[in-house]
């Protein structure tokens, strides 16, 4: 179940690129996405959602609102990079999630978590094309990391709030709608002057497929999952993610598959799984972790 998850949140890349593409900018998009997702939870979940608090009110706005940041960058990013490359470059934010928690609440680093971040940053510059020649970041890659942050923090919220809420559902619908409410007051404050260029019928299907078949379904199958699988599983599997994002993208054209985007890949996703293994359970390790 939780691979299948990954396949959806890989896709969302491909099919953001597309909606992207057709002329939608990403405060609409946004806005669309969050309010057909909430649309759904209500009618899927509306005993739940009827028994929201105002707890979980307070915590699905601030998660929203760190969610609305993620996805507004993440969405803006496709508009100067490729779906592979912002799949996994969103990835880093399993490395900043710890340099976040030692900077704010002063969490002590795990010796893995340097590797990581060094594996993490040598994908970022390989897959970016940085190199001591040329020091500069592509604007897309570089929002692409911005977004990045934001997703780290959504994690550590969720991690730090989540398990007070009454109910998943009650959480997943206020983030959902605080996404949307959020994206189209963006949208008709900077992107009014965009709708007449937008190719509707091409941008619609990809939209509802992101709103409902990725965003509702996949964060419902993993709340699901997650309860018969250990963190570190579901964190392995899920992690597939970018991979299946960027596999997509190369079959449907968007990408070249190329050195770059496969050893820079390769290495994030390395990145990845040193975060979410433990090394003293590794025989050659154990005494120098």
């Amino acid at each position: 179940m939780l691979l299948a998850v990954a396949i959806l949140w890989g896709s969302s890349y491909v099919f953001a690129k597309e909606v992207v593409n057709s002329g939608m900018h990403s405060g609409l998009i946004n806005g669309m996405r969050g309010l057909l997702g909430a649309s759904a939870a209500a009618i899927v979940f509306n005993h739940s959602i009827r028994q929201t608090t105002k707890n979980d009110l307070k915590i699905g706005i601030t998660l929203g609102l760190i969610n609305f940041c993620g996805y507004y960058l993440q969405t803006m990013a496709l508009q100067y990079t490729t779906p592979a490359k912002n799949a996994f470059l969103t990835t880093m934010y399993v490395v900043i999630s710890p340099v976040i928690m030692w900077l704010v609440w002063h969490e002590r680093l795990q010796r893995k978590d340097g590797i990581a971040i060094a594996c993490a940053v040598i994908g970022m510059a390989i897959l970016s094309g940085i190199s001591p020649s040329h020091l500069s970041l592509q604007y897309g890659d570089f929002l692409t990391i911005i977004s990045a942050i934001f997703w780290a923090l959504q994690i550590i919220f969720f991690a730090r709030l989540g398990y007070k809420a009454s109910s998943p559902w009650a959480i997943i619908f206020t983030i959902s709608g605080t996404q949307g409410v959020c994206g189209w007051i963006a949208a008709l404050i900077n992107e009014r002057t965009t709708f007449a260029h937008i190719d509707w019928w091409t941008a619609l299907p990809p939209l509802v497929a992101i709103a409902i078949v990725v965003t509702f379904m996949a964060q419902g199958l993993q709340l699901t999952a997650q309860h018969y699988t250990s963190p570190t599983a579901a964190g392995l599997i899920l992690m597939l993610e970018s991979f299946f994002g960027s596999a997509l993208s190369v079959v449907l054209g968007f990408d070249p598959l190329t050195h770059r985007l496969i050893i820079g890949g390769a290495i994030m996703i390395l990145a990845n799984v040193i975060m979410q293994i433990d090394l003293r359970h590794i025989p050659f390790l154990r005494s120098h972790s």
